[in-house]
């Protein structure tokens, strides 16, 4: 199988000026790993071609796992956020992310590194992230996928190259129409409800609370709407169903965390709250997570549906999975940029295939097919 060789000048192009819409004058911090710097030069050129301001802050994995691994730097250092860091991104108009994992995920996991010590580096991002989602700036959110990604997925560097490349330069046209015609149908209405063959029957209230569509742009009416955030690969409509609603069971097939596996989860959830019942494999990690995430880290925070047809099956890498069309997510956790008020240090979107969904009573999809 052929490599996609993705033209980081065209993609940049696309992100700064159609995407993101960047305007002169108007400051841009661009975070990035140290494998993605040749992506991070592309924004910043593509930010001054516009008359942007852009600041470009490359950390290194290696360094990352140099301190975790030294016992000379203190818990203390490791929870603290870089004061430099949190200025910069106080003056942003815009954050871009150009990760979301690291470029070695497995290296970040016991028993190489101590839980206590990942924990507390776990706590310097809170600072960070309540910054960039405080709803005073925009953020766009993206990866640059690595073999070492798809190893800890166990999944073929070229099916997860390809799959990523492919949805980054799907039709967003197409998308974002489709995305209005499910925006249309979920608007004004008060309750879903979720069935699927594999014991999945869970309801939630939509309770007025914002539709976002995720269609690769933040446009002018997203911004009088309050809608400031996107990730791209794109490709999904989505809210954050009232923290108590939601009632009933959901049954995962695969879930991915960080490059673990978690294998038929049974979750059920009473007022909102998911307890894990059982799962094939990986039952301790999922509730080793949740328990890490804070207070609100069991606790739903979205629910979405998936419109990227460029997206062929689910693989591990969320940020793919999330959007492959007919397909809903279900994310416990952090949900304050879509207009929630879960307050986490985790977002871990669980994937459900072929389900049906009935919107006041109409069916929305059935067995993983849209029906608008």
């Amino acid at each position: 199988m052929d490599l996609i060789q993705p033209d980081y000048r065209v993609i940049a192009r696309q992100l700064i000026r159609v995407s993101a819409r960047v305007q002169p004058g108007e400051a841009v911090t661009i975070l990035g790993r140290a494998d993605s710097l040749e992506f991070c030069e592309a924004l910043e050129l593509e930010c001054r071609r516009v008359g942007a301001l852009p600041f470009v802050v490359v950390g290194s994995d290696s360094a990352l796992l140099a301190a975790l691994s030294d016992p000379d730097v203190t818990l203390e250092q490791l929870a603290t956020s870089s004061p430099p860091l949190l200025a910069a991104l106080k003056a942003s108009d815009l954050v871009i992310t150009t990760f979301f994992e690291r470029a070695n995920p497995l290296a970040f996991h016991p028993p190489h590194i101590l839980p206590e010590r990942i924990e507390a580096q776990r706590r310097s991002e809170v600072a960070p992230s309540d910054i960039i989602f405080d709803g005073k700036r925009r953020w766009l959110g993206t990866e640059i996928p690595t073999p070492a990604q798809a190893e800890a997925l166990d999944c073929r560097w070229e099916t997860l190259h390809n799959n990523f490349w492919r949805a980054m330069q799907a039709d967003y046209v197409a998308i974002g129409a489709q995305a209005e015609r499910v925006k249309a149908r979920l608007n004004g209405a008060q309750e879903i409800r979720i069935f699927a063959d594999n014991g999945t029957a869970l309801t939630l209230k939509i309770g007025g609370r914002p539709l976002e569509c995720d269609d690769g742009i933040i446009s002018e009416q997203d911004i009088l709407d309050g809608a400031l955030y996107l990730n791209m690969p794109s490709g999904e409509v989505c809210f954050a169903p009232p923290e108590y609603s939601a009632q009933g069971r959901a049954v995962v097939e695969v879930a991915f965390w960080q490059g673990r596996v978690v294998r038929e989860l049974v979750l059920d959830f009473e007022d909102g709250w998911a307890s894990a019942i059982s799962a094939a494999e990986g039952l301790e990690l999922f509730r080793e997570v949740v328990a890490g995430g804070g207070k609100d880290g069991a606790r739903l925070g979205e629910f979405g549906i998936g419109l990227n047809p460029a997206i062929e099956r689910v693989i591990g890498f969320t940020l793919l999975d999330e959007k492959i069309y007919g397909t809903i997510h279900l994310a416990l956790g952090e949900n304050r940029p879509l207009g929630g008020t879960n307050n986490s240090q985790i977002h871990w979107d669980l994937v459900l295939p072929k389900v049906t969904v009935l919107v006041d009573g109409l069916p929305l999809l059935q067995d993983g097919k849209l029906l608008v």
